[in-house]
């Protein structure tokens, strides 16, 4: 359940932080240089994901699907063998399964935006 609400309220403080709070922030002349040189970034970001939101949407759903498939490394490193058992509890499945199937619509999707793209 706790997993479920941090995935409907981070998305809505990353739009309230970029609509809202960056602006602002942007204006105050101790943080001008800092933003001068994130603007950089992110438009090297946004450049890479082919100015296109459903692309980088989709970079993140296959970073989080490359965790999952990942996780019985990511556990060991962690120190908590454990790990994997609560979230296979927490899924009430196969987490490594639901990280290929992440992959897989992942690389799909863009690979569709990415032709939709070339097209046009």
């Amino acid at each position: 359940m706790t997993v479920f609400l941090l995935m409907l309220i981070v998305p809505g403080l990353v739009c309230c932080y970029a609509l809202i709070l960056r602006p602002v922030l942007r204006k105050v002349p101790a943080l001008a240089k800092f933003y001068n040189e994130a603007d950089g970034f992110w438009a090297t970001v946004w450049a890479y994901c082919g100015n296109s939101a459903t692309i980088a949407a989709h970079y993140v759903v296959g970073g989080i699907g490359a965790g999952f498939a990942l996780l019985d490394p990511l556990a060991s490193a962690l120190g908590d063998p454990g790990l994997k058992d609560q979230i296979t509890s927490a899924l009430a499945g196969n987490p490594k399964a639901v990280g290929y199937a992440m992959i897989a619509i992942s690389v799909i999707t863009i690979a569709a935006r990415l032709r939709s793209i070339a097209k046009g």
